[in-house]
């Protein structure tokens, strides 16, 4: 009986390996796309931020046109 289970048990390995490396593949490419996801919004972000904080925004100066 213990050979038997043995029998059993020698393909668990190579399918427990295989849905590993199938799990590491899915997270990498989920990863990836929730990062460049999230890090074009957030570097969109940044930009509008410095923009902003620069004086360099879409708005007309009336300042400058009183001079």
């Amino acid at each position: 009986m213990v050979a038997g289970v043995e029998a059993d048990n020698i393909g668990r390995p190579q399918v427990f390996g295989a849905g590993v490396s199938l799990g590491m593949f899915a997270g990498i490419v989920i990863g990836s796309v929730v990062t460049l996801w999230v890090g074009e919004a957030a570097l969109e972000l940044v930009h509008r931020t410095f923009e902003r904080l620069g004086g360099r925004h879409d708005q007309v100066n009336f300042e400058l046109l009183l001079q």
